[in-house]
């Protein structure tokens, strides 16, 4: 449980959280390896078909080796990263619920990762701090604002960047397939020659394109409806001049927690280089949205001024 003496921002750095965050981390590098290399790999023997078909050379191996590879694609390799997703997404629900002082949902999460499966873990992170100091970038609130203010980022950065990824993977999805018609019509195949020539070598890839874009847009369909309820309750808040208590805020922070485990179970986060690419602008504008809300519980007199006057800027 939480330190009442000690505020949110100044526990995420502990030495108990950050080793957390570094297991987590490791977890998910391992996961988007992974599909990563599902990716290149698909793209790759896409590539190799499209030469073939452009060449005009025999394509029967190539597009047994696509419908082979986009079968093992669709059947089990999915499965390996998964695992890794799995074990990240319990390793974050960690830092979570001993951050936000919340209680462990077995029946969700199951049972917690063993503290020596951490130090493992924590100690392979070799990476750059960076972006896990500091991990929730929310003003000085009282609990059980913080908490919430914790989960609006996570649900609106996560659904934008997620969102955003997603159109990028659909559209260049979209753009191979039609390059493939355009393919088809200028050098005159038929369409069992299209078929056969172009769109069976790039099955693995046109499937994975649409599981990404699938996925990724549901997970942030749920989280804008999530922070949509959270918004809407603390208007409410406000409005009868705090008369929720603690506890009833409480509850429904659980209620979204549930809701952020499940989503990081079903999808491995952005690729780093895609996520760091948007991150001062993203940063500003929750930055802003935590300054609103800021002013939103002052005005309500459900926050004192010396608690706000480290917001962020």
């Amino acid at each position: 449980m939480t330190d009442p003496a000690k505020s949110l921002l100044s526990r995420q750095t502990e030495p108990e959280m950050m080793a957390l965050l570094r297991a987590m981390s490791v977890c998910h590098a391992r996961a988007q390896q992974l599909d990563n290399l599902r990716m290149v790999l698909s793209i790759l023997i896409g590539a190799v078909g499209a030469v073939v078909a452009i060449t005009g050379v025999s394509s029967t191996v190539v597009t047994a080796v696509g419908a082979l590879w986009a079968l093992a694609n669709a059947v089990g390799l999915g499965a390996w990263s998964r695992g890794q997703l799995g074990r990240a997404a319990v390793l974050q629900e960690m830092f979570d619920v001993r951050l936000f002082g919340l209680p462990w949902n077995t029946v969700a999460a199951g049972d917690e990762v063993s503290a020596a499966e951490v130090s493992r873990l924590h100690r392979a992170y070799r990476g750059d701090e960076t972006y896990l100091r500091d991990y929730y970038e929310v003003p000085h609130l009282p609990r059980p604002y913080d908490v919430l203010a914790c989960q609006q980022q996570n649900l609106g950065w996560g659904a934008r960047i997620r969102r955003r990824y997603s159109h990028v993977v659909l559209g260049g999805t979209a753009l191979w397939a039609v390059f493939g018609v355009v393919f088809g019509v200028t050098a005159g195949l038929t369409v069992s020659q299209l078929l056969l020539q172009w769109y069976v070598p790039s099955l693995g890839a046109l499937l994975l394109g649409l599981e990404i874009y699938r996925s990724q847009r549901d997970v942030a369909t749920e989280r804008e409806h999530a922070l949509a309820v959270v918004q809407a309750r603390i208007t409410a808040t406000i409005e009868r001049c705090g008369e929720a208590t603690t506890a009833e805020l409480l509850v429904l922070a659980r209620q979204v927690q549930d809701l952020v485990f499940r989503s990081r179970q079903r999808q491995a986060r952005v690729p780093d280089w895609f996520f760091r690419r948007f991150h001062l602008v993203d940063r500003h504008d929750f930055q802003a949205a935590m300054g609103t809300l800021t002013h939103q519980l002052r005005d309500a007199g459900l926050v004192a001024p010396t608690s706000t006057e480290n917001s962020l800027t």
